[in-house]
Parts: C-alpha cells; sequence; structure tokens
C-alpha cells in the first residue's frame, strides 16, 4: 500500500525493529530486522514518539525542520497489532513544493 509514497515508510515493534520497509525505505538501505533507532545520528531519534502512539493506542505527529524545510513525522498504531506501528515523515526525503 505504502511502495507509492515518495519517503521511507515502515513498519515497526515497540522495540523498535523494522518488520516492513516500502520502495523508497528499501532504496535508501533499509530493511526488515534493522532498528530503527540505528538509522543515522542517535540525537535524530529524540524526538520519537512510537511508545506515546502505542500507550495512547492513537496516531502521534510532531513538525520538525527537515531537509526541505518544515516536516512532519508520524506514528502510527496498527489495530490488531498492539505492538505495531507505522512510523514515516513527510517533508523530510522529498520536496513536496517542487512537484507542484
Amino acid at each position: 500500500m505504502w511502495d507509492n509514497f515518495p519517503e521511507p515508510v515502515m513498519i515497526t515493534q515497540k522495540s523498535r525493529e523494522m518488520i516492513a520497509v516500502n520502495k523508497k525505505g528499501q532504496e535508501l538501505g533499509l530493511k526488515p530486522g534493522f532498528k530503527c533507532s540505528a538509522i543515522g545520528k542517535p540525537e535524530n531519534h529524540k524526538g520519537c514518539r512510537c511508545n506515546q502512539a502505542l500507550n495512547s493506542n492513537s496516531p502521534v505527529y510532531i513538525t520538525y525542520n527537515g531537509a526541505f524545510g518544515k516536516a512532519f513525522g508520524y506514528w502510527i498504531p496498527i489495530p490488531g497489532k498492539p505492538d505495531w506501528i507505522i512510523h514515516f515523515s513527510a517533508g523530510n526525503t522529498f520536496d513536496y513544493e517542487k512537484q507542484n
């Protein structure tokens, strides 16, 4: 479902192990079995809201300064999978303004 999304999308467990990754994530070297917390620099994960989303069983998002200006990070719990979450950003690896 997420393979045509222009930025990396992953299904991640509460342990931060990636279960599935879309095509863009695979192109960037992400793959199941890796821990998302091991991607990039440790300070990149200070804003992680995975536990907040799982504990509240509600979607959580943040705004931050991405590569193309304002970006949004999302953590969305998956119904029926209490320790799994869909995690992605919008505006971090794809310039939406340039596409218009």
